[in-house]
This record gives C-alpha cells, structure tokens and sequence, in this order.
C-alpha cells in the first residue's frame, strides 16, 4: 500500500506521514478546532496514540525472563508449558 497516508497524524503533525514510516507519536498534541468534527479543539492524550498503544501492546506480551534477561515470547512459553502437562509419567 505504497503512496497511501495516515490521515489524522497528517492533519495534526502539518505534514504527509505516509504508511512506508512507523505510526508517528501524536500524543500530547492539539488537533485544531478547524480539523475536528466538533468544531472544538481537541487535545489528544495517549489513549487517542496509535504508536503509543503499540508499544503497550508490545510491552504487555513480552516479558524479560528472570534467569538471563533475555525477552521471552509468551504464547511460546505457554504452548510449552502445556505440552509439558499432557506428556503421560510412566
């Protein structure tokens, strides 16, 4: 989908942000009244961020592992976890 733009990020940043770029942060910014379908200015908080939702999705589904740090996968540790259960103790 070359060519095509994030329209309110365009509208509040005063620039094309085209979808070839990451979602840019439009958190903590003022979308004009003249732009708003109320006709009043509206002050987007971070629940209105569409970069700053991803990166609580991100955070919330990735957790360091306590033994080396590194970042685990959860549905991964949860698939092995539970074939672990099912394997039959002879």
């Amino acid at each position: 989908m070359t060519g095509a733009r994030w329209l309110v990020a365009s509208t509040v940043l005063g620039r094309p942000v085209t979808d070839d770029e990451p979602y840019p942060h439009i958190c903590r910014r003022m979308l004009a009244a003249s732009d708003a379908l109320s006709g009043r200015p509206v002050y987007l908080l971070r629940r209105d961020c569409v970069a700053c939702a991803q990166e609580r999705h991100e955070r919330t589904h990735q957790q360091t592992d306590p033994a080396g740090g590194a970042v685990v996968d959860l549905a991964a540790a949860r698939a092995r976890r539970t074939t672990r259960r099912e394997r039959p103790v002879a």
